[in-house]
C-alpha cells in the first residue's frame, strides 16, 4: 500500500510516527510522512524526521499550503497521528482512502475516520465515534524499544557507583519551556545535593535540542545527555518530569518521578486558535490559561500525568500550581530516602505498562482494512 501518515508535534513525531513508519517498511509499503502545522513544535521536526528513511517527506508548511498539497496527494491509506483531522478528513476526501486515527483522547471529527485505535481501555472508553476505539497497546512503547536497540544503546549508561542516587530531569523539546526549566533545575539539583552529596545528575534530551544549548546546561552542572529514552530511564531511580508523553515512557520503563506543572511556567505553554491569541493580551491572558488548566485537570480527576490518568489513580508523585524549586527538591528527597516506596512505584507502573507490539497490531488493521494497490 501506499500510505500517508500525519503527523504534528514532537512526541507524536518521535513516538508514534517513528515506530509505525518503521514497521510499515518492514513490511514492504510505501511511507509518505507529512509534518502538519503544530503551535508546539519545536522547529526541527524535519531534520528528526529526515532520520526516519520514509519514501516521502512533507511540510512543515502554512495550513494553506498544505492543504493545497494534501488535495494533490495519491495514496491508498490515510493515518493520522496527531494534529487536526481537517487535514486527515481533506486528504482521504481528495485521495478517496480510508482514514484510520490513532489518539490518546476525543477529537472533534473522529467520527470521520473507518477505524480509531488507542493505547488502553481507560483511553478507549472516554473516546466516542461511530465505532468506538480499539485498544491496540502504546506507540510510545514501540519506540523505547527502538530506544533500546539501537547502536547509541551500548555507548551510554549510569555510572556504577553506590550510595549514588541518579535523577534524570526532562525539560522537554519546546525551546521556551527549556530555557525557564533551566534556572529552576540548576536549584533543584543544588538543594538536594546538601542532603545527597553523591547525586548523579543527567538531563535528557531529544533530537529536537539544538547543539548549541547543550555547553549552557553543562555549565549549569545538569550534565545533558543525547540518549534514547528508552535506555537513559532504565539506569536511572528517580525523574523530574513536565506533563506530557515523557511520563508514559517513564511508565513502560518503570521510572518512578515528579511530574511538575509551576503555574510560573504556564506563560510558556502555547495555546492554538483564537484561544492562544487571547492568552496574549496582558493581565487576562494568565486568566485564560489558568481557567484552561483548571477544565482538564477538572476533566482528569485533578490528575496532571498520564500514568495516574490511565490508572484513575495517584501513581506518581505530582505538584501543580504555586510551587517552588524548593518545594520540588523536598518531595524528590522523600522520594529517595524510601527505596521501598520506589520498589512499590516501580511495579505499579510496570504492571499498567501493558504489553508491547502496538506498531505492528496497528498495521495489521490498515492492511486488513486499507485499500491494496492492485497488482
Amino acid at each position: 500500500m501506499r500510505v500517508s501518515i500525519l503527523t504534528n508535534g514532537p512526541g507524536e513525531l518521535w513516538d508514534w510516527a517513528r515506530p509505525m513508519a518503521t514497521e510499515l517498511r518492514l513490511r514492504g509499503h510505501s511511507v509518505s510522512l507529512w509534518l502538519l502545522p503544530c503551535p508546539f513544535a519545536s522547529g526541527r521536526e524535519r531534520e528528526a524526521a529526515s532520520l526516519l528513511g520514509v519514501d516521502k517527506l512533507e511540510g512543515p508548511s502554512g495550513v494553506a499550503r498544505t492543504w493545497r498539497e494534501l488535495g494533490a496527494e495519491r495514496t491508498d491509506c490515510v493515518l493520522q497521528l496527531g494534529g487536526d483531522l481537517m487535514f486527515g478528513t481533506h486528504l482521504a476526501h481528495a485521495a478517496k482512502a480510508p482514514l484510520f486515527v490513532y489518539t490518546y483522547g476525543a477529537k472533534k471529527g473522529l467520527g470521520r475516520a473507518q477505524a480509531v485505535f488507542t493505547a488502553c481501555p481507560a483511553m478507549a472508553s472516554g473516546i466516542s465515534g461511530k465505532s468506538g476505539a480499539r485498544s491496540i497497546g502504546d506507540l510510545v512503547r514501540d519506540a523505547l524499544e527502538m530506544d533500546a536497540h539501537s547502536p547509541s544503546a551500548a555507548s551510554w549508561n549510569w555510572p556504577d557507583e553506590p550510595d549514588s542516587p541518579r535523577l534524570l530531569l526532562l525539560p522537554g523539546s519546546r525551546p521556551a519551556i527549556r530555557r525557564a526549566a533551566r534556572d529552576w533545575l540548576t536549584a533543584v539539583v543544588a538543594a538536594l545535593r546538601s542532603e545527597f552529596p553523591r547525586l548523579r545528575v543527567r538531563t535528557l534530551f531529544s533530537p529536537f535540542m539544538l547543539d548549541s544549548e547543550l555547553e549552557a546546561w553543562r555549565d549549569a552542572g545538569l550534565e545533558p545527555v543525547r540518549a534514547g529514552a528508552g535506555v537513559a530511564m532504565r539506569g536511572a531511580d528517580y525523574a523530574l518530569t513536565q506533563p506530557g508523553t515523557n511520563t508514559l515512557e517513564m511508565m513502560h520503563c518503570g521510572l518512578p518521578g515528579l511530574t511538575a506543572a509551576p503555574h510560573a511556567f504556564l506563560k510558556h505553554i502555547p495555546v492554538a486558535g483564537l484561544r492562544g491569541f487571547a492568552t496574549s493580551l496582558p493581565f487576562v491572558g494568565i486568566r485564560i490559561r489558568r481557567a484552561a488548566v483548571g477544565r482538564v485537570l477538572a476533566r482528569h480527576n485533578g490528575f496532571i500525568s498520564l500514568p495516574n490518568r490511565i490508572a484513575n489513580r495517584s501513581i506518581v508523585d505530582e505538584l501543580y500550581g504555586d510551587v517552588t524549586p524548593q518545594t520540588l527538591a523536598l518531595r524528590i528527597a522523600s522520594a529517595l530516602r524510601d527505596p521501598e516506596g520506589l520498589a512499590e512505584t516501580r511495579a505499579a507502573l510496570l504492571e499498567l505498562s501493558g504489553e508491547g507490539g502496538a506498531a505492528a497490531r496497528l498495521c495489521d488493521a490498515l492492511e486488513t482494512q486499507g485499500r491494496r494497490v492492485p497488482r
